[in-house]
């Protein structure tokens, strides 16, 4: 299958392209820059695409079966960029939506953020669950959701819409816009200074899923795509559990000293030991029940995803 994967210069896009191509997909990414090395894999095409301009993507569309969109800016850019975003998350997946419609594309697989929900993600979400939070982060991802949406009738483009939770792992190259991300940034830390600082509640609970699972869940809906244009198809995509951040500490430290034979030093510094120790873990039910009934259960362990980032981190700096 040809597929086209927007968001080359991101964290998720890079190795999901890698992925497919070993499952046997033709890949083609698109980046705004082609200034760096995106992939080691020189079977995929990288190309440079203007979100502004109808006939540069319909152009780049050509001859492809299906598009991964997963382009977006991170949270701290859809702040400090705000007009950019919002023209992006609006014009640009119009442009992309008319110039896939040209090309008789017909499927779509957004990469949307569990985090359009609500700030903090906080008790039981399902799909089901009303968009509360008014953040740019959460607010551009879900225009661009109502776009897709929309696009079933307006264009005859059947979509799936993946709200992703807090998914880490090791990036294709260490440049990726990645290192922001709680457990890699942690990982990080202790490989370069035997040290983890944390700035957060460490009693604050977050559903972490591993980059390899998400990779296997991409696969696993595009050989099961649903074409049942009668309702959206928003599948929340987490691990079966979450994990509070002094859990996600105590595992991180696990696996830095099986690999690396020491125990890395932790600083908390929003809250004094005592104080934080007396705070209850927050509750936290990320409900991955729809994604269960489609029948996915290839979950990579989140051990195995922390072992592979130590390793990548001690290996790349």
């Amino acid at each position: 299958m040809n597929i086209f994967i927007t968001g080359g210069r991101g964290f998720i896009a890079g190795r999901l392209a890698e992925y497919l191509c070993l499952q046997g997909h033709s890949l083609t990414i698109g980046t705004r820059s082609l200034d760096n090395d995106l992939s080691l894999n020189k079977k995929i095409k990288v190309i440079p695409i203007n979100w502004n301009s109808y006939k540069n993507l319909k152009n780049a569309l050509e001859g492809i079966d299906l598009i991964i969109h997963a382009a977006g800016p991170n949270a701290t850019d859809s702040v400090n960029l705000l007009t950019e975003t919002l023209k992006f998350s609006k014009e640009g997946t119009s442009n992309l939506l008319k110039a896939a419609s040209y090309n008789k594309i017909t499927r779509i697989i957004y990469l949307s953020t569990a985090h359009v929900y609500a700030s903090p993600l906080f008790g039981k979400i399902n799909e089901d669950t009303e968009l509360s939070n008014e953040h740019p982060y959460a607010t551009s991802h879900i225009a661009v959701e109502d776009q897709i949406i929309s696009a079933k009738k307006k264009y005859k483009i059947d979509s799936l819409i993946l709200r992703i939770s807090n998914s880490f792992g090791q990036p294709i190259v260490k440049k990726a816009d990645c290192w922001y991300i709680l457990i890699n940034d942690i990982c990080k830390q202790a490989v370069l200074t035997k040290k983890i600082i944390i700035k957060s509640r460490i009693n604050t609970t977050r559903n972490f899923i591993a980059l390899s699972t998400v990779l296997n869940a991409i696969q696993f809906f595009i050989k099961n795509f649903d074409t049942n244009r009668d309702e959206s198809n928003i599948i929340n995509l987490g691990e079966k559990f979450s994990l509070s951040i002094e859990e996600v500490i105590n595992i991180v430290k696990e696996r830095i000293n099986n690999i690396m034979g020491f125990l890395p030093h932790v600083i908390i510094e929003n809250l004094n030991n005592e104080t934080e120790s007396k705070l209850v873990k927050e509750y936290l039910d990320y409900q991955t029940t729809k994604l269960q009934k489609k029948g996915f259960d290839k979950y990579y362990s989140i051990k195995d995803e922390i072992d592979d980032l130590i390793n990548y981190c001690n290996e790349n700096f």
